[in-house]
């Protein structure tokens, strides 16, 4: 099973709409467990589980239902990875949709996008990918900044047509189509924009096949570039989807990955690193996540990890920090500490 991730630019974002809103970023990266070093680097990838509590931290900040919709002002083509221009530079509309369409796993690996041809609008449909859980609001900034694109894009072409939502409808439904500029339909079966039939085999001014090519080129390549370096990070997806499971077996993932053990364990000699150090980690920086949510008590958090016994997680965090998981989640609050405790670091 591939990885679930992100682009960290993604996050970069959501980072920027904060900040424009007079809302700090870094206190929610922090409680994400994200680095601000990298949003940046479009190279690097963002497990699923942490941009969605950075995208939960976001949402529950900002008090606003409408939260999505506004990441797509913030939003600047170069955060797209070269997709942006690549879509701008297709022959025709429907070419536009269709390398939206094969290349949104350079955004998300969450993401199962489909285009569906229809008597008179061609939906575009923002399904999910098998085992990820996408939060709405995320999905809505999705729709929100594909919108955006094609109004600033083609404004003079009527394409878009309406946005459905698969959320309840909010208490002031006309907001959400003033913000999108179209009509909007809540409750509906799935999220989706509608675009106008008549104007998929346009010819469009922005055309350069040359371009559209070279980048075509561009966005294959960082694909495979990795597919290839990501196997630490598709056993640690595995590994994070199986810890509230229990005992985390080897031969599962492997299973899972389509790998014997033998060949998992030798691929993963070429990383320098190992299945028992990866479940290591993994669960070190899911513990530091769990400790920051304060409603979530250390028993619960040990079985959560798949420790069979709150003394088996206690030793393994000593190991990790030298302190125990209350000390460390007492000072990570900010909380007094007595002497033995000041020694140690909280950053992860």
């Amino acid at each position: 099973m591939p990885t679930i991730d992100t682009i960290a630019t993604w996050a970069q974002v959501i980072a920027r709409t904060l900040e424009g809103q007079g809302i700090a970023s870094g206190p929610l990266l922090h409680e994400a467990g994200i680095a601000p070093c990298n949003l940046h680097d479009p190279d690097q990838r963002i497990e699923l589980a942490a941009m969605s509590a950075f995208w939960r931290a976001a949402r529950r900040v900002s008090d606003d239902e409408c939260f999505g919709l506004h990441v797509a002002k913030w939003a600047y083509p170069t955060d797209f990875h070269g997709l942006y221009f690549a879509v701008q530079s297709s022959a025709t509309f429907l070419q536009a949709l269709e390398r939206g369409v094969r290349y949104a796993p350079v955004i998300t690996t969450a993401a199962k996008m489909q285009l569906v041809r229809g008597p008179h609008v061609a939906r575009l449909i923002y399904g999910v990918a098998p085992g990820a859980h996408v939060e709405q609001v995320a999905t809505e900034a999705s729709i929100a900044c594909a919108v955006r694109f094609a109004r600033q894009t083609w404004g003079h072409l009527a394409i878009v047509q309406g946005v459905r939502f698969a959320r309840p409808t909010p208490s002031d439904p006309q907001r959400w189509a003033r913000l999108l500029g179209c009509p909007v339909q809540f409750d509906a079966a799935e999220n989706a924009i509608d675009y106008a039939n008549r104007w998929l085999e346009t010819p469009l001014g922005t055309a350069n096949q040359a371009v559209a090519q070279g980048l075509d080129s561009v966005l294959n390549d960082y694909l495979q570039r990795q597919r290839r370096l990501d196997l630490p990070q598709r056993v640690r997806g595995a590994i994070v989807r199986y810890l509230p499971l229990g005992d985390v077996q080897q031969s599962r993932v492997a299973d899972d990955l389509g790998m014997s053990v033998r060949n998992l364990h030798r691929h993963l000699l070429k990383h320098a690193t190992s299945f028992k150090a990866l479940l290591d980690d993994c669960r070190r920086q899911q513990a530091f996540g769990y400790l920051r949510q304060t409603d979530c008590s250390i028993n619960e958090i040990c079985y959560r990890l798949g420790f069979n016994e709150p003394s088996s997680f206690n030793r393994a965090f000593r190991r990790w920090t030298g302190v125990s998981p209350g000390q460390w989640r007492r000072v990570d609050q900010g909380e007094p500490c007595s002497a033995p405790e000041q020694a140690f670091s909280i950053a992860v």
